[in-house]
């Protein structure tokens, strides 16, 4: 099986990088303009419990723009580093991903052969406390690193994003289908 064969199935664990913020009323006016994201706030929220509200924006910002960078430099090491150790990801017709390692070795392959450019359109992103979901759509190109077949996909994404004890967000839950065709 190629790598373009499984692109579609492994896409799920892409759309993560679907970016987020979290719901502060001080904030979502110019970060929306940014995101294009419709941003749900509650006063329901539980309170940040370190740091400010400022600081988990700026790390969450920084988790998306990390998984951008070392998707399309074909970083494996890195990108695994950016999900969490029971990560799980489904996707439209493909068993799930299950784990750090498991999203490693599944693209390694991919990742090698290929460059990845990711772009997302937010529709909505909650954020509580430890907590972001995000969803949204999501366009992937995939550029061969040598020569080949350039292959475009876009798909429907939902992600959870959880924040560590180290105060590091990482990517929890994913799953994607496909985008209806207009």
């Amino acid at each position: 099986m190629t790598p373009l064969t499984w692109f579609r199935p492994l896409a799920v664990c892409i759309a993560t990088t679907a970016l987020s913020l979290i719901a502060v009323p001080a904030l979502v006016a110019q970060v929306n303009a940014e995101l294009r994201c419709r941003v749900e706030d509650s006063p329901n929220a539980p309170a940040e419990k370190d740091g400010s509200v400022q600081e988990s924006v700026q790390g969450i910002y920084a988790l998306l723009e990390t998984w951008r960078s070392a998707l399309r430099k074909g970083d494996i090491e890195a990108v695994a580093n950016l999900v969490t150790e029971d990560a799980e990801f489904w996707s439209h017709g493909a068993a799930a991903l299950t784990g750090r390692r498991a999203l490693a070795d599944a693209f390694r392959p991919f990742l090698t052969g290929y460059e990845l450019l990711q772009d997302f359109d937010c529709h909505e992103l909650i954020v509580r406390g430890d907590l972001a979901f995000m969803r949204g759509l999501e366009r992937n190109r995939l550029e061969p690193r040598s020569a080949g077949e350039t292959l475009e996909v876009q798909q429907r994404a939902f992600s959870v994003m959880r924040r560590g004890v180290d105060g590091r967000w990482r990517f929890a839950r994913g799953m994607t289908n496909e985008a209806m065709t207009q």
